[in-house]
């Protein structure tokens, strides 16, 4: 892909794709935090089955929107890599 349409999707696009990239990275975490705590919250154990599944898919599509996120910007994805680096087994 390259790096004028990894940027732009479309030419009257007003944000670009690692920006988007973020704003699904930090409403998934929004989602994360609301079904996890649904899931501590109730009694009802198929419910809270059910909340942490869908937390962990959350999870899931965190790391998937990150790994785009540092394919398009490689400042990101230093940061990421020396973050990781710096504390192995702490994450």
């Amino acid at each position: 892909m390259s790096e004028e349409k990894v940027m732009h999707y479309e030419e009257n696009c007003q944000m670009t794709l690692p920006e988007m990239l973020r704003e699904g990275i930090i409403g998934e975490l929004q989602a994360i935090n609301q079904y996890e705590r649904y899931a501590r919250m109730t009694c009802y154990e198929p419910a809270r089955q059910l909340f942490q599944e869908i937390a962990d898919d959350e999870k899931h599509h965190v790391a998937e929107l990150m790994k785009m996120l540092a394919q398009c910007d490689k400042r990101q994805a230093e940061e990421l890599r020396r973050a990781f680096m710096h504390h192995p087994g702490k994450y």
